[in-house]
């Protein structure tokens, strides 16, 4: 598979298209970004902002930084399109974190959801569509994603999809898990 800077891929799930996010999007992705009950499990971590936002602006304002950062070849942050409403209810962002974070080489998950969304059921089909297409397209032989305690539904799907607890032996980098290639 071509890297997903040169051409970014649309990938499919049965619920969701995964498609390089856009400016037009903001409208749409802003029910999620903008949700109290979404923002509690959103990856915020070493991020310059803190993804939760109130105006139309200011989503699109986010997404430009992501497709700057996407030009730059430093993630790829994908819209979670619902396939029967045609509209974005949340972001997937993948990277290769080596050279980023000084104490990994690997693949760094994050899943934003609209709250509705945040089911062990979509959350499964999002790890599975990652577990198909990410260790290839983005070169890496773990990926890393974050699920809180109090997640249940997010930890419930990390672990039936075969992730296991990760210590990044950093008090700063909590409740994290990962699946090898397999």
């Amino acid at each position: 598979m071509k890297e997903p800077f040169e051409k970014c891929p649309v990938l499919e799930t049965s619920s969701f298209i995964l498609r390089l996010v856009s400016e037009n999007d903001a409208e749409d992705l802003l029910s999620c970004y903008s949700d109290p009950k979404s923002q509690r499990v959103f990856d915020s971590e070493n991020l310059i902002n803190s993804l939760y936002f109130e105006t139309v602006d200011q989503m699109a304002d986010c997404i430009r930084f992501w497709l700057n950062e996407y030009n730059q070849k430093i993630y790829v942050r994908f819209a979670v399109v619902d396939k029967k409403i045609q509209k974005p209810v949340g972001t997937v962002e993948m990277f290769n974190a080596k050279g980023f974070l000084d104490d990994f080489e690997d693949g760094i998950l994050r899943v934003d959801l609209a709250s509705r969304y945040e089911t062990t059921a979509y959350i499964t089909e999002l790890l599975e569509l990652a577990r198909e297409h990410f260790y290839d397209l983005f070169g890496v032989n773990m990926i890393v994603a974050k699920g809180r305690p109090a997640e249940t539904n997010r930890v419930g799907a990390l672990i039936a999809a075969g992730y296991e607890p990760y210590n990044w032996h950093n008090p700063n980098r909590e409740h994290y898990y990962y699946k090898k290639r397999g």
